[in-house]
């Protein structure tokens, strides 16, 4: 499951955070800073609209925590009187039920008997169903009581009983004291800005703003007095802190975007590397099951081959071997057709080694190998064939050296038989083939350049995939079994495609001998 968003959707997020934060804070600075070169009495009146808001919301709240309170209790007890109309509470079923909706308690008045059911027992004595649907604050008991009687008319819902409801009115007249306006004064009265806020009787014939001298020596002030019911609100605004006020927004501000940013971009860099690298795992994975899945088949498969194959394959051969060699009646085509009936099962066998190579490991014998005269003996073999396609062979080594590598000779003379092969069929046309021995202080690079490189770049990266080729007649194994010998004798294959000059470089690296 993907825990995390994209590093895309991260850094476009914190971009649309940063332009509205951005956006939002130089409106409201350049607003404030055009009203304050107009004139410091317009701040202060805005100032003071703005505590006169809040003042008239702490008022507006009671009332609308009580609504909220009422619709809550009143939605539990039209939830209760449906439990209980398919199936009568018990008193320990209802005082369960208040323990776990967190309400003091819960009584149920039947309907024409009268007789109620209270959760818990003594939570609400002498009480009884009222005649309208509404909210009762009982402060003595600290207790917010809602009667809820089911039916439109009144008084055939006092016939049907009602649902008594009760909250503990601690925590909510505790909010209600937190949002009062003595507190949101006092709130105010702390802020450096101000100098003091009084909400008291007034008189409401004229609104007005003056400029008077503070007494304690802060500075010069701005007395803004706004009319709020039967009270008046005045707000004393030290106006020499706006500077400093809007310099410390700005410093804030730069701040707050510095930090979004560096943590944006920290944020979206780390989930680009972990998602890449999650990407990459889950490819490599999926490659390597695919991979071993594939070689668990192709196993059983060339055991088949080999085992059910391989010695039929044998028989056929040295057949077609002694009818060529025995048969003295044959003419020009019948040869020719016993030619190629070898030549094929010789294929044949060719493809099953490939197969079995690539199955299973490599069993190394390590004895001393002369590279240089190895390569030699091989470049030997093609260069009739190089001559007669017009292939240009140069071999550069330093003669006066000798170089030996522990490993294998007959998979190492396989492995460069194998690239010289490929380099030489790459070029039917004509092309060159380039090899470089070179000396290294505890290894040696052996470096094959060959032009005739037709590849495009997405094809040019299946090279080493099992099974690829471009070839009629190929298995498409031939450099996965090459790297496979060189892995086995601890060394390394690297390639590269200059695709302007279209040809392909191979740089083997074998360890040498101590």
């Amino acid at each position: 499951m993907k825990l995390y968003p994209s590093w895309q959707t991260n850094l476009l997020v914190f971009a649309i955070i940063i332009a509205l934060v951005g956006g939002y804070f130089f409106r409201q600075t350049r607003q404030s800073s055009l009203e304050f070169q107009k004139h410091s009495r317009e701040f202060s009146e805005i100032l003071a609209a703005v505590v006169e808001v809040n003042i008239r919301n702490a008022l507006l709240s009671k009332s609308g925590l009580e609504d909220i309170v009422a619709g809550s209790l009143e939605n539990s007890a039209r939830f209760i009187h449906y439990l209980d109309s398919i199936e009568p509470f018990s008193g320990v079923e209802l005082t369960a039920f208040a323990q776990e909706s967190g309400l003091a308690g819960v009584r149920i008045v039947q309907p024409d008997t009268g007789t109620a059911v209270s959760g818990p027992a003594d939570w609400l004595p002498d009480r009884t169903c009222q005649g309208s649907v509404d909210l009762q604050h009982l402060s003595d008991e600290q207790l917010y009581l809602f009667s809820f009687q089911p039916g439109d008319n009144k008084s055939a819902a006092l016939q049907q009983g009602c649902v008594l409801v009760g909250l503990s009115a601690e925590n909510i007249d505790a909010t209600l004291d937190k949002i009062s306006v003595e507190r949101l004064l006092t709130m105010f009265n702390d802020l450096h800005e101000i100098a003091y806020i009084r909400f008291e009787p007034g008189n409401f014939s004229s609104k007005q703003s003056a400029l008077t001298p503070d007494q304690v020596d802060l500075g010069d002030i701005m007395e803004t007095i706004i009319p709020i019911g039967d009270k008046q609100l005045i707000v004393a605004l030290k106006t020499d802190r706006l500077g400093k006020r809007r310099m410390q927004m700005q410093k804030e501000f730069v701040i707050f975007i510095s930090f979004l940013i560096l943590f944006g971009a920290f944020s979206s860099w780390w989930l680009y590397r972990v998602q890449r690298q999650r990407l990459q795992q889950t490819r490599e994975f999926e490659r390597k099951m695919a991979r071993q899945h594939e070689d668990a088949a192709l196993g059983r498969a060339a055991a088949t081959i080999t085992h059910e194959l391989r010695n039929p394959l044998n028989a056929i051969g040295m057949g077609l071997q002694r009818l060529q060699i025995e048969a003295k009646d044959l003419d020009r085509e019948q040869h020719g057709l016993l030619v190629s009936m070898r030549n094929a099962v010789d294929r044949t066998n060719t493809i099953i080694t490939r197969l079995r190579q690539y199955i299973h490991s490599f069993e190394i014998s390590s004895h001393p190998v002369e590279l240089v005269d190895l390569i030699t003996q091989v470049v030997t073999l093609y260069r009739v064939q190089c001559e007669e396609l017009h292939i240009d062979i140069e071999l550069d080594y330093d003669q006066n050296s000798l170089i030996h590598v522990p490993g294998d000779r007959v998979l190492l003379g396989q492995l460069f038989e194998n690239l010289i092969k490929n380099s030489v069929e790459a070029q039917p046309q004509g092309g060159f083939l380039k090899i470089s021995i070179n000396h290294l202080e505890n290894s040696c690079c052996v470096e094959i350049v060959n032009g005739g490189f037709s590849l495009t770049r997405e094809e040019s990266e299946l090279l080493f995939e099992p099974y690829f080729t471009t070839k009629s007649k190929g298995t498409g194994l031939g450099l996965v079994i090459s790297n496979k010998i060189v892995k086995a004798h601890n060394g390394q294959l690297d390639w590269h495609v200059d695709f302007d000059r279209k040809s392909i470089h191979f740089l083997i690296t074998l360890p040498m001998e101590q």
